[in-house]
């Protein structure tokens, strides 16, 4: 009977003992991914500072001398909050899912290279006038330089989401952003099967 009450003591204490260290490592790794947002960041690609005042609720708030700035820092920003989102929808628009996710996404990515909203970006880059285009411009670099930072100081690139699906993630491009606004509309489109059929 002792004997039986020892070993379920050692199975009862290893197991509690494995649990703790899965929610250590667990906890290890959500923490790294989070950014730190009192940080000071000394990034190049701008001209001058550019202050980030998150709320309470974090929203950033970006107050910079150029416009081309700002557009870097919001970026920056976006990057940092939402990098998984951001190359998601940027796969969704190119039809690319199924990279990561396999069949089951295979008829969105034939759907969507059909609809071809990615090339359709491509084209309406160099479409755009000036102001807009230095705006996407500064934009992807913002997004690319925390891209670089997440990369080199082995941060986990920004999400745990990007641990368990660890597949390389491109840099941003201007089209890349306008591809996500085509998507968007897309998605907000809900009565296009009524609208082909009228």
């Amino acid at each position: 009977m002792f004997v039986i009450f020892r070993w379920l003591l050692w199975l009862t204490t290893g197991l509690i003992g494995l649990v703790i260290a899965g929610l250590l490592l667990v906890y290890f790794f959500a923490a790294r991914s989070l950014p730190d947002y009192d940080g000071t960041y000394a990034v190049a690609g701008i001209s001058a500072p550019v202050e980030v005042v998150r709320d309470n609720a974090n929203v950033p708030h970006l107050f910079g001398a150029t416009d081309s700035d700002v557009f870097f820092a919001l970026g920056y920003v976006h990057a940092q909050d939402r990098m998984w989102q951001m190359t998601m929808l940027r796969r969704t628009a190119q039809g690319r899912l199924s990279e990561l996710f396999g069949a089951r996404t295979l008829p969105i990515d034939m759907l969507l290279r059909r609809l071809d909203l990615y090339g359709l970006a491509t084209s309406s880059v160099a479409a755009q006038d000036a102001p807009t285009l230095a705006a996407l411009e500064a934009y992807a670099d913002g997004v690319n330089a925390w891209l670089a930072e997440v990369n080199s100081g082995a941060r986990g690139r920004g999400a745990p989401e990007m641990w368990i699906f660890n597949h390389p993630v491109a840099p941003w491009q201007p089209a890349d952003s306008l591809a996500i606004l085509k998507l968007m509309a897309l998605q907000l489109s809900s009565h296009l099967e009524a609208e082909v059929l009228r």
